[in-house]
């Protein structure tokens, strides 16, 4: 499948265009997880032009490996733990 955004535009302009589109295109079609994601997108400079980019030693980079997104320590958790908690009633302290 395929999705494409208008440009240019910031990338923080992007990312919240990939966001919205969380709840919109993909809650709509009950679209819950993605396999291998591959991004394909051209750098440019403020002015739509487009821009190279190097690495350290100056050679141009024709793409890269994103390590993969946060999992919080509560996710960790809740995977980790082998039974469901059980239900307890609230103590409440008589009234003096």
């Amino acid at each position: 499948m395929k999705g494409k955004y208008g440009g240019p535009m910031p990338v923080d302009d992007f990312y919240q265009a990939l966001y919205q589109d969380r709840a919109g295109f993909f809650a709509r079609h009950g679209i819950t997880h993605v396999r291998a994601t591959y991004l394909y997108f051209t750098p440019c400079d403020e002015h739509g032009e487009p821009v190279t980019i190097r690495d350290k030693s100056g050679r141009p980079m024709d793409g890269y490996v994103g390590a993969g997104g946060y999992r919080s320590a509560a996710d960790a958790y809740d995977r980790a733990s082998a039974a469901p908690l059980e239900a307890r009633p609230l103590f409440r302290p008589p009234n003096l």
